[in-house]
């Protein structure tokens, strides 16, 4: 509980709300140097950098909540053993969906508290930010993050997860499933997050049989989608890849109703695969395809995640929270293995960790380890469906737990 924390230095009052509305989070700034032997033994703090104000706050949110559920049920179970039982601290900090905060925020959380190790941001543009300020401060990172730039040149970045290069081959591969001669158009926000994925598409598309009728970026945060709609209509194309977050995906299956167009939708991740998406689109969201790192059906211990998950907040729980769960448990192997909250101890490892079992290896493929870049060599997209209000698996066969509805 916040309660039994560090008093909390001065913050802005709707930050410091937000914080005591986050049961578990707490945002501090103590006096680490007298604290930490004593913190080493009875708890370890572990990072969360996540928007919970500004455009990606709906997405931000949940995946504090997630961290939240996951601290418990590592603390329920017995803590650290290695450490004698140390319970986990979430200390969460609001990066506002904006990339100077980011930074400053990283690097606030680190001299604040100097953490095990963090997780965060998920959005592209500001895990970039992140990563190069805990890398510098050697304090090991995990992410959701899909960007094919993170990692590069690192050593305390770590990514259990596909990378957008992945995304793109498993949306090329699932348009097959469509039509015999898909005939896309790719229309991105020209964000790190759009510029990389839609780039993967268009790279890998030759090699799968797609051909590409129209390649269309945007700036993120559409007022009127219908302009953007109507070059997708004059293109020709029978499937339409839209690589953009929640807002905008909304507006554009919103807008490809209101000009009448009938084409199917593969969203890719991002906005698309979470309840947010259903609930402002309704129906209109039914059969349309989509690619996630992670989804509530792929295993049991998944699934029983999931089930406590939407006990407590009233919905699925979606791929960024669902695989930051999976991202704490990965950490307290770690820890376990370090029997130290010294970084560069948890980071080492991190680095060895091959996990195959539990709420740690609950990924696609249910495999977990890294490579000296540090990117789970075994991590792979699940292709997904909406289906009945809820998101289905549908691909790639191994993976998948339902029938394919086709679109």
């Amino acid at each position: 509980m916040a309660s039994s924390g560090q008093q909390a230095s001065p913050l802005p009052r709707g930050r410091r709300e937000f914080v005591l509305r986050s049961a578990g989070a707490v945002l501090a700034a103590g006096a680490i140097g007298t604290s930490r032997r004593a913190c080493a033994a009875d708890v370890v703090n572990i990072g969360a950098l996540y928007p919970v104000t500004g455009s990606f706050a709906q997405i931000g949110q949940g995946c504090v909540n997630a961290a939240t559920l996951a601290v418990q049920m590592v603390n329920d179970a017995g803590g650290i053993k290695a450490l004698g039982g140390a319970r986990l601290k979430l200390i969460v900090s609001d990066v506002q969906s904006d990339t100077t905060v980011t930074r400053t925020e990283t690097d606030r959380l680190i001299s604040g508290y100097r953490p095990a190790a963090i997780h965060g941001c998920f959005a592209s543009a500001l895990t970039l930010i992140a990563s190069e300020v805990a890398e510098r401060a050697k304090i090991p990172l995990l992410t959701g993050s899909s960007s094919d730039q993170l990692n590069r040149g690192h050593r305390y970045t770590f990514t259990p997860f596909a990378r957008a290069s992945q995304f793109a081959q498993a949306q090329l591969r699932m348009a097959r499933l469509v039509s015999d001669k898909p005939k896309v158009a790719v229309i991105f926000e020209n964000t790190a997050f759009g510029t990389s994925t839609s780039n993967g598409l268009r790279e890998q598309a030759p090699a799968e049989g797609v051909e590409i009728v129209l390649f269309e970026p945007y700036s993120a945060g559409l007022t009127d989608a219908a302009p953007l709609i109507n070059k997708v209509k004059e293109s020709g194309a029978n499937m339409l890849f839209p690589v953009s977050y929640l807002n905008d995906l909304i507006l554009i299956v919103r807008a490809i109703k209101q000009v009448g167009l009938d084409i199917a939708i593969n969203g890719g991740s991002g906005g698309f695969v979470i309840p947010d998406f259903y609930k402002n689109v309704g129906t209109l969201a039914e059969g349309l395809l989509g690619v996630a790192h992670w989804n509530h059906d792929i295993d049991a211990d998944a699934q029983a995640v999931n089930a406590a998950y939407q006990k407590q907040y009233g919905e699925f729980l979606f791929e960024y929270a669902g695989g930051l769960v999976a991202q704490t448990f990965m950490i307290a192997a770690a820890l376990e293995r370090a029997a130290s909250t010294d970084p560069k101890k948890v980071r080492d490892a991190l680095a060895t960790l091959d996990l195959t079992e539990g709420h740690a290896a609950m990924c696609p493929g249910g495999r977990v380890k890294f490579g000296p870049d540090g990117k789970n060599i075994y991590a792979h997209p699940v292709g997904v469906q909406w289906q009945h209000g809820d998101l289905a698996t549908v691909f790639p066969a191994a993976d998948a737990h339902s029938p394919l509805l086709k679109p």
